[in-house]
């Protein structure tokens, strides 16, 4: 059968166009919200360290933070792009040993990260260096890296030790694929982050992610907590359920 010239061009363009609202909607989706964990009960031993409401106690850049939905919300765009790794500042006290848990979840193509041990940068302007248990989706999800303290210490599924002299060994515990498929990469988990000592381990849904051992002079004793937002396309990072428990 014979197909008219005007029919074909009329196909291709209904052909354009779906493929155009395909993709459209394809970039919205990769930053779409997704809905809330509902607010949790302050876990015995424990104390918040957001009050859902507000970001009292915190220190960070307007033009990226806010609170959305009863969650801290980390949001850029095209027009309002992240210049350098900026983060979310927790006003309190250096804190030594500890227990930390939070809720989170990231857009797509997000990369944040919560910052521990950690001590401002003054060269960047709500900069911080330390620890930091990685949030991305995909491999590194989950990871553990360290800002002034070595960039990748431990993929998914290692635990990494520093001697006295700076030498790193590893070994690995489990398989980094087993672990991701506890993790939820498009939508609501929960990190669990310990600290004892030079002794750290970070969870996601109860499933070890990384352990480290540090035994380097210069590793960070103590230090406050920060939320990152990573330079790169516009992305969504959100956490609840912010909880830490000293000791």
């Amino acid at each position: 059968m014979k197909v008219p010239i005007k029919s074909l061009f009329v196909l291709l363009a209904l052909l354009c166009v779906g493929l155009t609202a395909s993709a459209a909607s394809f970039a919205q989706d990769a930053n779409a919200v997704v809905a809330p964990p509902p607010t949790k009960e302050v876990p015995e031993g424990f104390v918040s360290l957001f009050d859902g409401k507000t970001l009292e106690g915190w220190d960070g850049s307007e033009k990226f933070w806010s609170v959305e939905d009863g969650c801290i919300t980390g949001r850029s765009s095209e027009d309002n792009s992240v210049p350098y790794s900026a983060f979310l500042i927790w006003k309190g006290e250096p804190v030594k040993d500890f227990t930390l848990l939070v809720d989170f979840c990231i857009s797509s193509q997000g990369n944040s990260g919560i910052e521990y041990r950690a001590w401002k940068d003054d060269a960047r302007e709500h900069g911080l260096n330390g620890y930091q248990a990685d949030i991305s989706p995909g491999d590194i999800m989950g990871i553990l890296y360290g800002e002034a303290l070595g960039e990748i210490i431990a993929w998914r599924g290692e635990a990494a030790k520093f001697d006295v002299d700076g030498n790193k060994t590893i070994e690995k515990f489990a398989d980094a694929a087993e672990i991701g498929k506890s993790i939820n990469m498009h939508g609501w988990n929960t990190y669990r982050i310990e600290a004892r000592g030079n002794k750290f381990a970070s969870y996601v849904n109860d499933v070890k992610t990384t352990e480290l051992v540090d035994e380097r002079g210069y590793s960070p004793k103590e230090g406050v907590f920060g939320l990152q937002m990573h330079p790169g396309p516009p992305m969504i990072v959100q956490y609840k359920n912010i909880f830490l428990k000293t000791r």
